[in-house]
């Protein structure tokens, strides 16, 4: 029998799962470190954090290692690993960076949890490793030091544009306290991909602020047990901290908090998701081209084009793919342009996933690379005019008879 924990009942009659998304496992043997500079004595394995989600009604928990460089990395993630084996219907596995980054993305792990004080890290240092998680369309939860969080946040997307990003703590200053994070939130929003986690903040009118700021779609809930109170060397009381919380967090914000924005962020509800298009997506990439109208064809000038085309996608540069239930459904190819334009080459959308959001997500990943951007149709294209005009782009010579010369410029200041 399906327990009632795992089910939150909201306004309208809805129901939905309530997501921790942020508890630490571990061991004290995975310190390899004799006089370790980790000061706190909590460690918890994960028969503990399933009875503490038993006793709070929490359907499912994001479970990450301990990140500290004194912990073993692969003792950590192995750790993490199996507790999801062991209950997969309840725990979501993130895992630490180390060489084994890409294997362990492959392997199951749904996203990475980066400390960049406590596993003293520089962002310069793993720009491939910020890729490879862009790549595989998993978040990556980030503490950042101390001075100017939003700095460090930026550089990541500079090396990972579609990156998404969930800032711990909402970057908080001290424990338990709203320092930083209006700031934070207001120097952030700009970004699509930045999220944050309110564990630990305990100011509650700064949560409901960078709520405002930056949308309740945005933020997350989390409680980075064992650690909070527990660090002040107070009773930690799991239950009243998640009362106070779900008292002023109610309704479709409390739906998009309490689970639905971390579970869109994971694809638990198999959504369509994008990435950089690999040199083994070539067959399926043409057999969509292969898919659409006539006319369509000859408004991408496709059979002039499909030989460059194939060349593009096996070089593994400029072009994307919207992925639904591992099926290839769209395609989207740029150039670069001078004075820092892209130029949108093709769009193409399997006919049966037309209408559906497709080529807005599409677009969406193609402009978190690109923010400045060009595009030209045919005047008769009215479909593509209609996407093009919905997503920002301006025509510049609305009233020419054969081609439209279109310019979007979406630069984050």
């Amino acid at each position: 029998m399906r327990k009632e924990y795992l089910l939150l009942r909201y306004k309208g009659d809805k129901t939905m799962q309530l997501i921790d998304a942020h508890i630490h496992i571990g061991k004290h043997s995975f310190c390899d470190v004799k006089n370790s500079v980790f000061k706190y004595d909590l460690c918890a394995t994960y028969e503990e954090v399933i009875e503490l989600m038993d006793m709070n009604n929490i359907g499912k928990a994001v479970i990450l290692p301990i990140p500290h460089k004194d912990f073993d990395t692969e003792k950590t993630n192995d750790y993490v690993f199996e507790a999801y084996q062991k209950y997969p219907d309840r725990l979501i596995p993130f895992c630490r960076i180390d060489e084994h980054l890409e294997e362990n993305l492959k392997k199951g792990f749904r996203g990475v949890k980066l400390h960049l004080l406590y596993e003293d890290i520089e962002i310069k240092d793993i720009k491939k490793e910020l890729q490879l998680i862009e790549d595989a369309n998993v978040p990556i939860i980030v503490h950042a030091k101390f001075a100017d969080k939003p700095k460090q946040i930026k550089q990541i997307f500079k090396y990972a544009p579609n990156i998404n990003v969930i800032l711990a703590h909402m970057g908080r200053g001290h424990l338990y306290t709203g320092e930083q994070t209006i700031s934070n939130a207001l120097a952030l929003r700009k970004y699509p991909g930045l999220y944050m986690d309110l564990s630990t903040v305990g100011d509650l009118q700064a949560i409901i602020n960078v709520c405002e700021i930056i949308g309740y779609d945005r933020v997350i809930y989390a409680s980075d047990y064992p650690f909070g109170k527990n660090c002040l060397n107070e009773r930690y009381n799991y239950a009243d901290e998640l009362s106070i919380l779900k008292r002023h967090l109610d309704g479709e914000n409390g739906e998009c908090v309490f689970g639905r924005n971390i579970e869109g962020l994971l694809n638990l509800r198999s959504d369509v998701f994008v990435r950089r298009a690999k040199k083994t997506d070539v067959d399926p990439i043409m057999e969509i081209f292969g898919c659409i109208s006539s006319e369509d064809q000859k408004f991408l000038a496709y059979n002039s084009k499909a030989s460059l085309i194939r060349q593009i996608i096996r070089s593994e540069r400029h072009c994307y793919v919207a992925i639904h239930e591992n099926i290839i459904v769209g395609f989207l190819r740029e150039s670069g342009r001078p004075e820092g334009f892209s130029l949108l080459e093709e769009i193409v959308v399997l006919p049966s996933y037309r209408g559906k959001g497709v080529a807005t997500k599409l677009l969406d990943y193609y402009h978190r690379a690109f923010f400045k951007n060009m595009a030209k149709t045919n005047a008769s294209n009215n479909k593509m005019i209609n996407i093009l005009r919905k997503n920002g782009y301006i025509a510049e010579n609305p009233d020419a008879p054969r081609i439209i010369n279109w310019v979007r410029n979406g630069e984050i200041t």
